[in-house]
Order: structure tokens, then sequence, then C-alpha cells
């Protein structure tokens, strides 16, 4: 009886899906390949046969981007007729890969399962589309920017920014990443070659325990494409103590950084008279050794040597402020000099180099 039942069961299924495999598609799935922005709409025919007993039609076909446009047979396909859907994407302002997909409803006896086509490939931008999007150029290959900003980076934490490099060629390109920092780990979302008209995304990590410098850091990497010249790309961070693991116990014990006063006045000095040095002290009022992470500044013309870069609790070390007037470029001095320490309260000390040069 059982068995009987299961038998029941399963020509009833069977005669409740004929109608669905009675639509048959001869594909659902078309590749464009690689072609070029400038040459405008690219179209598609999606055909199907009716191989069921009954009649079908096409009631809606719906697209899931406004850059996909489909089109269908609007007549009735009688059984063991075909049908058409006719797809068509406008690549404008759309470089690289693409995949597109459209929803079809149809009717016909029984419940006809909705279908989804897709439509994909890579479109190779056009000059004006790849001027606004990948504004630098270098060889085959196109970028969004040559600087990299980290912003502030804690000491002991990494920290990821990421590049986008299009290949505006025809032909598969492997760049290459030259002259980088032992701090610096790169990667890319394509293993090997960026295949044409397609983007890889690199992603440059920082890593600030592999570099003793603190504060602002300024480096480069090089791209380098085939026989072109490597291009330089900038990399910039600010680098900072990590004192977020501190306990109140371990702040109430911190050095304490303390200036004697928060400018060094060089007063009027002769554009062509020669270096001139002012000094200024940096001492630890606190309870453990003061630790200066680095003493400088950015400022042209001007340069900074420090006596020592461990105070003791109740010391002083002294810093040297040095100018070379022949190098300031206008008539102000205006130098900004960090002072950055292990003071978890004041981790970084601004004193100001001031002066009229005649």
């Amino acid at each position: 009886m059982k068995l009987r039942k299961f038998a029941v069961w399963c020509i009833a299924a069977l005669a409740g899906t004929g109608m669905q495999a009675g639509v048959r598609w001869v594909e659902t799935t078309h590749d464009f390949g690689a072609f070029k922005e400038d040459d405008g709409k690219v179209t598609c025919r999606f055909e199907f046969v009716n191989d069921g007993p009954e009649a079908v039609s096409i009631r809606a076909a719906r697209a899931s981007c406004g850059c996909t446009t489909p089109s269908f047979t609007k007549h009735v396909v009688e059984a063991g007729d075909t049908g058409v859907v006719t797809v068509t994407f406008n690549p404008t302002g759309r470089p690289g890969r693409f995949s597109k997909s459209v929803a079809i409803d149809m009717a016909g006896e029984g419940n006809l399962p909705r279908q989804t086509l897709v439509i994909k490939g890579v479109v190779i931008g056009s000059a004006n589309t790849l001027r606004s999007r990948y504004p630098v150029e270098h060889g085959a290959v196109k970028l969004r920017t040559t600087q990299i900003p980290f912003g502030t980076v804690l000491k002991g934490r990494a920290k990821s920014a990421f590049l986008e490099v299009y290949n505006a060629s025809e032909q598969p390109i492997a760049p290459r990443w030259e002259g980088v920092p032992e701090y610096i780990r790169i990667a890319s979302s394509e293993e090997k070659a960026i295949p044409p008209g397609e983007q890889a995304v690199y992603s440059f990590v920082l890593t600030p325990g592999n570099t003793a410098l603190y504060g602002i850091l300024t480096d480069s990497v090089f791209l380098a494409v085939d026989n072109t010249a490597p291009l330089k790309v900038d990399l910039t961070a600010i680098l900072e103590e990590d004192f977020s693991r501190l306990t109140e116990a371990d702040r109430a014990k911190a050095p304490v950084v303390r200036t004697d006063g928060d400018r060094v006045d060089f007063g009027r000095i002769e554009r062509n008279g020669g270096l001139v040095s002012r000094t200024f002290t940096i001492s630890n009022d606190g309870k453990s050794d003061l630790l200066l992470r680095r003493v400088y500044t950015i400022d042209p013309g001007v340069t900074i040597k420090t006596s020592s870069d461990k105070i003791k609790k109740g010391k002083h070390a002294t810093v040297t402020v040095t100018v070379d007037p022949a190098k300031l470029p206008g008539d102000i001095l205006n130098a900004r000099i960090q002072i950055i320490a292990n003071d978890p309260e004041m981790p970084i000390t601004i004193v100001r180099a001031v002066g009229e040069i005649l």
C-alpha cells in the first residue's frame, strides 16, 4: 500500500512540474567579454523553446540595473514554438567588470518559476570616463591618486589603506611595487595580472612596530609597469604611542614632560649672517624615566639636537635649535618643534622657534 501511494505521489509531482520543465532556455548567461565603452551599447538574445503541451507567455522582464534594458516576445508562444528576450547593456560611465541580471516572469498552465538571465563582461573605459575616475596616468595603467594617507596609527597596531589601479589596455598587466619599506606590506585583489579593462585594489598595511619612528611619517613606494619609469606613490601617517592599556596606577607613576617655555625667540637675525643657535630645556616632573621618542621640526632651515633622549625623574635635557637664515623661505621665522614623549597625559608638546630675518 505504501509503495502504491508513493507511485501515485510521484506521478502527481511529475504532472505538476511538467509545465515548468516545458520551457527550455538555450542559455541563461551571456558573456560579452571585453569591449570598449566608446563602442556603445551591446545587445544579446536569450531564446527559449516551449517544449510543453500548452501555450506560455512572458508577463514581465525586470532588470537589476537601469543600465540594462530587456525586451521580449509579446505574443503567446504556442507548444513547439520559440520566444526571445533581448537584453541591451549601456556601458557609458561604467568601466570595469560587470554582472547584471534580468528576472523573467512567465504565464501558462501551472506555476511557472521565475527565470533569471545574466549578462556579464568587461568595459574598457573611454578616455573621458577614465580621466574623471582615474586622473593619474602611468603607461597602460591609471590610478585614482598617488597619495596614500594612513592618518593616525598607534604603535603596536596595524592599519590599512587602499589604492585602485586600472588596466586601460587590452592586454593583462602585472604591475610591480619597488622600494617598499619594511613596515609596509602590499597585497592585491588580483593574484597575478590585472585583466584588460579591470582594476586591482592594492591593500597597504602599515605595521608601525617595524619602525622606530614616531610622529609624522613620510615615505614612498614605486609602481613599475613594463618598461615605463617607476611612478612614485607617497605614504603619510602620524605614528603615536598607545597608552590605552595603562592602568590608573601606571598613570600615577608615569613621567611628566615640562619645557621652560613654549617658544625660543631668535629676535632679529641677518639673512647672510650664518648659523644661529638657541637652547631650551625639557624636564621630567614625573616618577619614572621620560623617553623622548622624537624631537623634530619639518620647517626648512631649522635643525634640532637633543643632549639626551632619556630623562630621569627630576632631571632635564637640553635641546639646541639651530637656524640657517639663508634657507628660510620668508622674512619671518615661525618653526614648529614637536616633542614626542612617553607622557600619557602630554604625548606631544609644541615649542615654537620665532624670529625676524633682516
